[in-house]
C-alpha cells in the first residue's frame, strides 16, 4: 500500500522538478502522508507574512520522520548563472540576455517554513524540519557551475545552503524504491530528532488536513483508537475535478457521496482565495437529510479558522424548505401559519405548495437566482419541479449532483437532459466501495437488492457493476431475530446499549409507519430519549420510518416492520396491475436496502413472518454468509 497524497490542485506540466519530487514521494509506504501546497490557517500565515510564496511545495508526515517540509527548486544551470548575495537572496543572470533577477534563497525559505510549522504544531511536540530539493540537479553540477562557489566555503555557508538538509538528483535516484529511507536518514542527522507516536502523527494530520478533505470527525470507537477519517484518493479527485461537465456522480451507499458534495463546496470557496467567495447552495429533497448535511458540514469546518467564511458562503436548505420560503417571500410574511388552512392535511398542503411554487416560477423564473453554484444530494429522488426550482436558483451552470439509483425510494421521475442540466451526461467514475457499512452487512445488502431482476436491470442501465467492494473490515454480521413483539424487544435492546459505552446519538431505529407509534410508546416506557426523525442537537435515539431513513447513519441500527412493506404475494394486492405490483415491490426492496446500509457497526433485524418474501431472502443470504464464514 502507498502513502496518502493530499493536494488541492494538480502540478502544472511545465513544473518538471515538482513533478519529479511528487513521483518520488508517491513511492512512500502506507503510514506516510504527503501534502502538496497544503491550505494554510491564520496562525501559519502570520508566520510567513510578507513572503511571496506562502507554503512549502511538500510536507511529509509520519511517525518515523515527524514533519518534513520540502522546498523544491528547478535551477537551469545551462542557461543561467546563480550567485548568493547573502543568506536571504540569490541572484540569477541569464547567460544569453544578461538579464538579472533576484529571488529568495531557498534555504532561507525552508527555514521560514520550518519556524512557521513549529509554531503551528507547537502543542504536539512533534519533531519538525525542512529540506531543500533539486530533483533535476546533481550536487556536483551545482557546486561546479555556481557563480560564486566560495560562498559555500565560508563558516556561515550553512545559512546559504545547508548541504545536510539538501536533496539532489542522485539522492532521489538511489532511493527511488525506498524514499522513506532517504527521509529517515535526513532527519536523523539532526541530534534533536526523535520519532513520534501514531497518535501524535494523527494529531498533526488533524491540524494540517484541509476541511475539504475530511470525511468526518474522529471515530471514537473503532478498535478503541483515535482514527481520523479521511478521503480516499478517488474521493479527492471527485472533489477537485473542475470540469463543469463532470457534475454527475452516482455511487453505492456509504461511498462518501454526501461528503464529496460538502467537501466540493468547501473546496470551491477555498479556490476563491482572497476574493469574495461564491454563494453555494447545498440542497436535497428531505428536511431530515438537510439536518444530516448540516451536521457533517459543521464537523468538517469545526477546527478551521475559515469556518465563518464557509458559513457565510455555503447555504444548506432542503427543497421543501426553499419552496416554503419562496411562498413566504411572495406573500411578504415571516410565517406560513396563515397560508395553511386549518385542519388541512399534509398531502393537501404539499399539493397546494407545489402549485403555488409552479405559478411563482412560471411568472418570474429569475426572481430567486441568488446562488453561483447549486449542489444536489440524492438526485435520484428529485422530480422535474424540484429540478426546475434548482435551475431557477442558480445564476450560472454551476451544478453538481450525487445520488444512488439503488436508494431511489420515491416513484418520482425527472428528465435532466430535457431540463438542460447534463447535455453530455458525463459521469464521474464510480468507486463501488461501501466505506460506511461493515463488510458482511454490506454484502448482505447488495446481494439482497440484486436478487430482484428489475433492480439488477436498473443498476446495469445506469452503469453499475455487481462487483461492489467492502473495505470496512469490521467483521460484525447482521443479527436476524424472530419476535412477535418487536417494539418491546427493540426498547429493551436499546436500553441495554445505553447502559454500555453507547450513547443515544449512536442508535437509529427504522420501522414501518404502522409500528412506529408502538416503538415510540415502548421507548417512552423505558425512559429512552428519542426523537422522531433526525435529532437536531443529538442526545436522542433517532426513530424513523423506512421513507425517512435515507442519509442517516449510526453505530447501531435496529430494523423492524419489513412485513408491512408492499409485497406482491399478499392477497390484498392480488388484482393490482401486474407491472405496478412488480414496481411497488421493487420500491419496497429499495427501502429495506437503504435501511440495511445505515449502520457503522451493528445491525439487528427483527421479523415476525419468516415466509415474507423480503424476510426469507434476508434470512437465506445471511445464513449463507454465516456458513461461509
Amino acid at each position: 500500500m502507498k502513502c496518502q497524497l493530499i493536494q488541492t490542485r494538480k502540478i502544472a506540466d511545465s513544473n518538471r522538478a515538482e513533478q519529479e519530487m511528487l513521483n518520488f514521494l508517491s513511492n512512500l509506504p502506507a503510514g506516510y502522508w504527503v501534502y502538496r501546497e497544503f491550505q494554510l490557517n491564520a496562525g501559519y500565515r502570520d508566520q510567513i507574512r510578507g513572503e511571496n510564496k506562502k507554503q512549502p511545495d511538500f510536507v511529509v508526515v509520519a511517525p518515523q520522520v515527524g514533519v518534513v517540509a520540502i522546498e523544491v527548486k528547478d535551477w537551469d544551470l545551462t542557461r543561467n548563472t546563480y550567485e548568493w548575495i547573502d543568506q536571504y537572496t540569490v541572484r540569477k543572470t541569464d547567460r544569453t540576455t544578461k538579464e538579472v533577477a533576484q529571488f529568495p534563497n531557498p534555504m532561507s525559505q525552508a527555514d521560514k517554513y520550518l519556524y512557521a510549522l513549529k509554531s503551528l504544531l507547537g502543542a504536539t511536540e512533534v519533531f519538525v524540519t525542512s529540506l531543500v530539493a533539486f530533483p533535476r540537479l546533481s550536487k556536483s553540477d551545482l557546486l561546479n557551475q555556481l557563480g560564486n562557489p566560495e560562498a559555500l566555503k565560508k563558516p556561515q555557508s550553512r545559512f546559504y545552503l545547508d548541504l545536510e538538509r539538501t536533496l539532489f538528483k542522485e539522492d532521489l535516484d538511489a532511493y527511488w524504491a525506498t524514499p522513506e529511507h532517504l527521509l529517515e536518514a535526513a532527519v536523523r542527522r539532526n541530534p534533536s530528532f526523535k520519532a513520534c507516536s501514531i497518535r501524535e502523527a494523527e494529531r498533526v494530520n488533524q491540524i494540517l488536513l484541509p476541511p475539504a478533505f475530511r470525511i468526518g470527525d474522529c471515530a471514537e470507537r473503532e478498535k478503541g483508537q483515535l482514527r481520523l477519517q479521511r478521503m480516499s484518493q478517488q474521493q479527492m479527485e471527485w472533489v477537485t475535478n473542475l470540469d463543469p461537465r463532470r457534475n454527475y456522480l452516482l455511487d453505492v451507499p456509504g461511498s462518501g457521496k454526501t461528503n464529496v458534495l460538502i467537501s466540493k463546496a468547501i473546496y470551491t470557496v477555498d479556490m476563491a482565495g482572497e476574493n469574495i467567495p461564491p454563494r453555494i447552495l447545498l440542497t436535497t429533497y428531505s428536511p431530515n437529510l438537510e439536518i444530516n448535511i448540516r451536521k457533517i458540514f459543521e464537523q468538517k469546518i469545526a477546527d478551521s479558522p475559515n469556518r465563518e467564511r464557509y458559513r457565510q458562503a455555503i447555504y444548506i436548505h432542503s427543497i421543501p424548505a426553499l419552496m416554503e420560503q419562496m411562498v413566504a417571500t411572495v406573500l411578504g410574511v415571516d410565517s406560513l401559519d396563515d397560508y395553511r388552512s386549518p385542519g388541512e392535511s399534509r398531502e393537501a398542503y404539499e399539493s397546494q405548495l407545489r402549485k403555488d411554487v409552479e405559478d411563482i416560477l412560471g411568472s418570474d423564473p429569475d426572481r430567486f437566482r441568488r446562488f453561483d453554484h447549486v449542489f444536489v444530494d440524492e438526485i435520484q429522488d428529485f422530480d422535474n419541479l424540484y429540478l426546475q426550482i434548482v435551475a431557477c436558483l442558480c445564476r450560472s451552470k454551476g451544478f453538481f449532483f450525487v445520488g444512488d439509483i439503488g436508494q431511489k425510494i420515491y416513484e418520482r421521475k425527472h428528465d435532466l437532459e430535457r431540463l438542460g442540466f447534463i447535455p453530455e451526461m458525463v459521469e464521474l467514475e464510480k468507486s463501488y466501495k461501501m466505506y460506511r457499512t461493515p463488510r458482511y452487512i454490506a454484502e448482505l445488502a447488495t446481494r439482497f437488492i440484486l436478487r430482484d431482476s428489475l433492480m439488477r436491470a436498473e443498476f446495469e442501465k445506469h452503469g453499475y457493476r455487481d462487483d461492489f467492494h467492502y473495505p470496512k473490515n469490521i467483521n460484525t454480521r447482521a443479527e436476524t431475530l424472530h419476535s412477535q413483539h418487536p417494539e418491546q424487544e427493540i426498547a429493551e435492546r436499546v436500553s441495554a446499549f445505553l447502559n454500555t459505552t453507547y450513547v443515544a446519538d449512536d442508535v437509529l431505529i427504522i420501522t414501518s409507519e404502522a409500528q412506529l407509534p408502538r416503538v415510540a410508546e415502548a421507548l417512552q416506557a423505558r425512559n429512552v430519549p428519542y426523537e422522531i426523525g433526525e435529532p437536531r442537537h443529538g442526545k436522542a435515539v433517532a426513530l424513523v420510518d423506512f421513507m425517512a431513513a435515507k442519509g442517516l447513519e449510526r453505530q447501531v441500527v435496529l430494523v423492524s416492520g419489513i412485513e408491512d412493506l408492499y409485497e406482491r404475494s399478499k392477497p390484498v394486492y392480488l388484482f393490482d396491475d401486474e407491472q405496478i405490483r412488480y414496481q411497488r415491490e421493487a420500491l419496497s426492496r429499495r427501502k429495506v436496502y437503504v435501511a440495511l446500509t445505515r449502520t457503522l457497526e451493528q445491525l439487528i433485524v427483527y421479523y415476525q413472518d419468516p415466509s415474507n418474501r423480503f424476510v426469507s431472502d434476508l434470512l437465506a443470504i445471511n445464513r449463507d454468509i454465516l456458513n461461509r464464514w
